[in-house]
């Protein structure tokens, strides 16, 4: 009898099950593939890593056109696969710590993130008599039914306006991230 990964049909079924399954099952699943399989490692590199230096980010210090220019090329002995073996890389997808976004870093531009410096506030005092009758006015539903009376304190203009920060997006330090806990039996 011919094992699940030899019949040729199974293509279908693989996928619904996939479907199917929850995501912590799927991580684990990912994991397994990536620790025992190397055409796994390359597929899985392929989507979740970037080269550092195609990772865009805003520059710290400004660009000097008297800078010097460095060869990436490999030395004649090293051979090529070694060089690409040794590029740095990086996550290629991080979250915005200014938008809260998910962004690819090879994607990243001085236009890529648009946000407000503060969060919306509710103009109190339009929505006093429902305040007063304890009804949450801070809320989705409000906002899009009256985006007029939710404001920006950092600009003072309402949810109508599209007056924003934009800039690039920029990753949490890995440093300032906060770790996984890890729970204690």
């Amino acid at each position: 009898m011919p094992s699940p990964d030899e019949q040729t049909d199974n293509l279908s079924l693989l996928l619904e099950a996939i479907n199917n399954q929850s995501v912590h099952r799927l991580e684990g699943i990912l994991r397994d593939i990536v620790k025992h399989s190397s055409e796994g490692r390359k597929i899985a590199s392929r989507w979740l890593l970037a080269a550092k230096n195609d990772a865009k980010s805003e520059p710290v210090v400004p660009t000097s056109p008297t800078a010097p220019i460095t060869s990436t090329l490999p030395a004649k002995e090293e051979s090529i696969s070694e060089a690409m073996a040794s590029i740095p890389m990086t996550s290629r997808f991080e979250s915005c710590i200014n938008c809260l976004e998910e962004f690819d870093v090879t994607q990243n531009s001085e236009t890529s993130c648009r946000y407000h410096v503060e969060y919306d506030m509710v103009d109190e005092e339009y929505f006093k008599d429902e305040i007063a009758a304890g009804i949450d006015v801070d809320n989705d539903d409000y906002r899009e039914a009256w985006p007029e009376m939710f404001f920006y304190h950092c600009c003072g203009m309402d949810l109508t306006e599209d007056v924003y920060q934009v800039r690039w997006h920029k990753a949490a330090d890995p440093h300032e991230r906060p770790r996984k806990r890890t729970s204690r039996i």
